[in-house]
This record gives structure tokens, C-alpha cells and sequence, in this order.
């Protein structure tokens, strides 16, 4: 196997143009599993995610891919950011080398039903969707770098409340099956209230056309080919670009003279950050949690200066409130980047 990441941008929600020349050029036949993560212009009211999952649906079945492949759609381009998806392609590739490098895994399973959600009973199904990805992708927990996971939406209660106790319970179920989180420390009175409980490599996200729990597996194997590798960091507050970077340095990134990143090899980039629930940022008060800007806009358009300014770069793949997923208040960011190259 060996997976590469292709970075295409999208003129509209729908707009899979610059993604289908990759695809092609591999051949549906030689792809055994296909991760795709995309952030589409639009607001959640607008029909601009149904539309991006219409167009990869379409896409997905068109290339034979449907049971290869698990993708995330996310709303959102504030700031200085370019609406944008990854694709990470795992290939009959080059045998790898004695090295780690970049692996993929993927899995779907039914949820529970929809009362569950959010519950530890839920936390346990989606530990047993994660240990599938990590058996598909031949990954240990010690391999992994980000699981990413997809959950169903509630369509009854308190729907915003219901959805982030679904995403906290996906959170500690991950972290679960990759030895993050003790099992008897996963109580229903523990998700979303006990913030000095979460996962460290894991995103979580939920949608309205969710129909099943559905995990993307991001680590490093011995014995994957290919030229990347990724890379996890937690982060401390919205600003904090230091752990961020100390976390590039230390995988081989150089800095120049006036201390900046040479991001010359930075492939992608996959950040969920949040802010305490007091608001503040960095010991000072912001009016995310008291304008009428609902606070997402005001993270996603902050991260595109603190991210972009660190990386160089408008093409990030950036979401709003990792609970149970990094500390409150902080963040977890993954990235991945090219070896350099032996001389």
C-alpha cells in the first residue's frame, strides 16, 4: 500500500472538478480506500453541505468507490480561507521502506438507535467502529495519529445539545479503542460535563445526513510506502501557533532567519480548536460567546489568521469545539508532511 494526498479546491459546494483528474489518473482499480475531507462555502442552512455530499455520492458511485471510501463535509470558509477538501488516496503502491509512513483505515458500522446517542452504550459502538478502521488500515493504537469520526445526528430534544453529547461520546469512544480513555472512567454523567476527561488523537463530527458511525483512521506503519507521514499536536488556546510549531520543528520542518516554518513539505492540515466556555482567549475577554456572530464563524475566521500565518497557507481543513477531544479551551491539529528526501 502507499497513500498520497491530493489538496483540490472548490469553485462551489458541489464542485469536484479538480478532484477527478487524481482519480482518474490512478484508476478506480488500484484504489483500495479512498478518505476524503472537505470544506465547502455555505452556511448549514443554505443546502451547500447537502450539496457536497450529493456530489461526492454521485462521484464515489460513478467510480465503483462507495464501499472504499468515508468522507467528511464541514461548512464553513471564513476569513482568509480557500473552500478546499484532501483527499487521501491509499494505493497498490511501492513496497515500503524500513521507515513509518502514512497509513489509512477505514470503517461503517450502523449506530445504535437514535436514543442512544450520546450515552456511554454509544461511546462503546463507536470504540468497535474504531478497532475495524484500525484492523483495515493493519494500524496498532501507537500507530495513530488522528481517528476521525462521523456520527448521526439526533433528530429529536434538544438537537444542538444532543448532537455535541453525540460527538463527546464518539470522542471518548475513540479514545477508548487507542488506550486514551479508561473504561470505567466512560459514565453518561461524565460526557461533555467532565472536561479533564478526553482523547488526544481524535476528531468528531455529526451531521443531519449521517446515517451511520463512520471512522477514518490517520497514522504511521512500518512497512507503508509512499513519502508522508503525520503528526499530532494538542493545543492550549485558540493562539497557541508555539506547540504547533514546536510540533513541526520536531518532525523535521526547518525555520529561517526570521524564525518562520519552510512549509515546503507541509501536505495538509486538519485543526478542531475551540475556547473556554468563559470566552476568554489567552487570559482576556472576546465576545465569541456574546455577539450575534455564532462563535463557529468567530473560530473558524480567527483560525484562518493564526493557522494561516503559521503555515503559510488559506488551505486548511479547520472545524469548531473538539469537547472531550484536547483540553478545554485548547485544540488538537494534525498534519501531515513529505520525508525529506535522503541525500
Amino acid at each position: 500500500m502507499s497513500v498520497d494526498v491530493i489538496q483540490f479546491d472548490m469553485q462551489a459546494p458541489d464542485d469536484l472538478s479538480a478532484l477527478r483528474k487524481p482519480l482518474d489518473q490512478r484508476g478506480s482499480a488500484q484504489i483500495r480506500r479512498l478518505a476524503l475531507l472537505m470544506r465547502v462555502a455555505g452556511e448549514y442552512t443554505d443546502g451547500s453541505r447537502e450539496k457536497a455530499r450529493g456530489a461526492v455520492e454521485q462521484l464515489l458511485a460513478e467510480k465503483g468507490l462507495t464501499d472504499r471510501s468515508e468522507f467528511i463535509t464541514v461548512i464553513g470558509a471564513e476569513g482568509a480561507s480557500t473552500p478546499c477538501g484532501y483527499a487521501l488516496i491509499d494505493t497498490d503502491g511501492n513496497a515500503g521502506g524500513a521507515g513509518r509512513r502514512l497509513a489509512i483505515g477505514l470503517a461503517r458500522i450502523a449506530p445504535p438507535d437514535e436514543a442512544s446517542i450520546g450515552s456511554a452504550a454509544f461511546a462503546f459502538d463507536v470504540q468497535t467502529a474504531v478497532e475495524a478502521a484500525l484492523r483495515d488500515g493493519g494500524m496498532s493504537p501507537g500507530d495513530v495519529e488522528t481517528i476521525i469520526v462521523n456520527v448521526p445526528q439526533p433528530t429529536t430534544g434538544d438537537v444542538g445539545l444532543r448532537a455535541r453529547k453525540g460527538r463527546a461520546a464518539a470522542a471518548l469512544g475513540a479514545g477508548l479503542a487507542i488506550g486514551e480513555v479508561d473504561k470505567g472512567a466512560l459514565r453518561d454523567d461524565a460526557i461533555v460535563t467532565n472536561g479533564e476527561l478526553y482523547a488526544k488523537r481524535v476528531q468528531t463530527f455529526t451531521g443531519p445526513a449521517i446515517r451511520n458511525i463512520e471512522v477514518i483512521a490517520i497514522g504511521n506503519r512500518a512497512g507503508a510506502g509512499g513519502d508522508l507521514f503525520a503528526c499530532n499536536v494538542i493545543t492550549q488556546d485558540l493562539l497557541d501557533a508555539r506547540s504547533l510549531k514546536r510540533m513541526l520543528v520536531g518532525a523535521g520542518l526547518a525555520l529561517d532567519a526570521d524564525g518562520e516554518l519552510d512549509t515546503g513539505r507541509l501536505v495538509a492540515t486538519i485543526a478542531k480548536l475551540g475556547v473556554h466556555s468563559s470566552g476568554n482567549v489567552a487570559g482576556a475577554p472576546t465576545t465569541i460567546f456574546g455577539s450575534a456572530t455564532p462563535p463557529e464563524k468567530h473560530v473558524r475566521a480567527a483560525l484562518s489568521g493564526v493557522l494561516g500565518a503559521t503555515l503559510h497557507t488559506t488551505r486548511i481543513f479547520s472545524t469548531f469545539d473538539p469537547v472531550q477531544q484536547a483540553p478545554l479551551g485548547g485544540g488538537t491539529i494534525c498534519c501531515i508532511l513529505r520525508a525529506e528526501a535522503a541525500p
